[in-house]
């Protein structure tokens, strides 16, 4: 039996398909929780890659100035974004940090639903196997009486 098959015919195999279709939705919601993490950290990673970029650009113009002559002004402007770029990235870091912090507790969400549903699953294919092996036996005992009693 499949894990979508909702056609069991052992008993406790019956009842625990109640019990799989919840988990099945439990272990879907947590894989969506993972991706949404995932795309958040990565999101995040992008914007950090962007303040990093500007950063270096900044960094370029201080280092190679144009052909005209620097105001002082200028220079100091620079500065102070660069300082804003710096304490933003510092920010970035943290909710970096935060985001993979969440995105694998995600994932161990994740992957404890998809073990239990794969055991669940597994059970339930016991059970049923069990139930036609029981339903074997008794057919082959039932032939083998109604064959003794031809002879």
């Amino acid at each position: 039996m499949s894990e979508g098959e909702n056609n069991y015919r052992h008993p406790r195999a019956k009842r625990l398909a109640v019990v799989l279709n919840i988990s099945q939705r439990e272990e879907q919601e947590a894989l969506k929780r993972w991706g949404d993490a995932e795309q958040k950290l990565n999101a995040e990673t992008e914007k950090t890659n962007q303040l990093n970029s500007y950063a270096d650009d900044y960094h370029k113009q201080l280092s190679n100035p144009s052909q005209t002559s620097v105001r002082a002004g200028d220079m100091h402007n620079t500065l102070s974004f660069l300082k804003q770029i710096k304490a933003a990235l510092s920010q970035q870091e943290q909710r970096i940090n935060q985001l993979r912090a969440q995105a694998a507790k995600a994932r161990a969400s994740y992957l404890e639903c998809h073990g239990k549903v794969d055991a669940m699953v597994k059970m339930i294919d016991r059970l049923e196997l069990e139930f036609q092996q029981t339903l074997n036996r008794n057919e082959q005992r039932k032939a083998d009486e109604w064959s003794n009693r031809q002879r």
